[in-house]
């Protein structure tokens, strides 16, 4: 699963096997206030300069990227799974249905509940630090805030919403898929980071603040749901997901009922 043992690699088996204490995170929390502090003073400015001059192929390429930090093409569906998983308890199904049923409704929650928790300390924080966005760069450069501005968006900056979903997300998938495939998610989730950048909406620092909130929200969310043995659980100081278990039986029936001989 991890072949190759570089730094990335270890991080990220960590992140998606390790049951974590929640004092960990606080001890994280000084040494990453510091380091986006330094990036807003000395790197925001000229990687937004350097990045909004990309040629304009470059560009178009990160704004169709930058469209999948969005959350409602996650919400949307999971909420609907959830709603789903949850009536389908009250049906007249067989035992490989509601199974499936409650396969459904295990990932849909995780899911729903990662990323709707991750949006919504990032609009909260928003909302509360209220930093202007590299619109403003020339004007009043990249410290400036009006705190609590609660309906100005040029004035909601910090830290970066798509980035906060694309990383929440990104732990999410890594965790469903027990470790497979880390760093081919963290790549497209650091791209489309990236990309709030290359289109002009928000600073490193924002985009940075963003992937750290969407990781730790996440985390948390994996850890609270592991722990009461939803949907996953803990072995040892690992984090197995287990709810695609609940789908085998309804694809033996299927393959039972339904595959022809010939594909058997």
């Amino acid at each position: 699963m991890f072949a190759d043992n570089t730094f990335s690699d270890r991080f990220w088996r960590w992140i998606a096997q390790e049951h974590l204490s929640r004092r960990i995170y606080l001890r994280w929390l000084p040494a990453i206030v510091l380091a986006l502090l330094v990036t807003a003073v000395f790197f925001d400015a000229p990687v937004s300069v350097a990045l909004r001059n990309w040629p304009a192929y470059e560009r178009a390429f990160f704004t169709f990227l930058t469209g999948f930090g969005k959350s409602d093409w996650i919400l949307i569906p999971t909420l609907l799974g959830m709603i789903l998983g949850f009536a389908a308890r009250y049906a007249n199904l067989t035992y490989s249905w509601r199974w499936a049923a409650r396969g459904v409704l295990g990932v849909s929650a995780y899911v729903f509940t990662s990323v709707a928790l991750a949006g919504l300390v990032t609009v909260v924080l928003k909302r509360v630090i209220g930093r202007a966005r590299p619109m403003y760069l020339e004007q009043y450069g990249t410290l400036h805030i009006e705190p609590f501005n609660i309906l100005d968006w040029s004035m909601h900056s910090f830290p970066s919403g798509h980035s906060t979903t694309a990383l929440a997300f990104t732990v999410v998938l890594i965790t469903l898929a027990n470790g497979r495939f880390a760093r081919t998610l963290t790549a497209i989730g650091l791209g489309i980071g990236l990309s709030r950048i290359v289109v002009g909406d928000h600073f490193l620092s924002d985009v940075a603040a963003g992937c750290v909130v969407g990781t730790l929200v996440a985390l948390l969310v994996r850890d609270y749901f592991a722990t009461r043995g939803w949907t996953m659980r803990v072995e040892g100081k690992a984090v197995r997901f287990r709810m695609f278990a609940a789908f085998l039986p309804l694809l033996r029936w299927l393959r039972r009922r339904h595959v022809p001989k010939l594909f058997r």
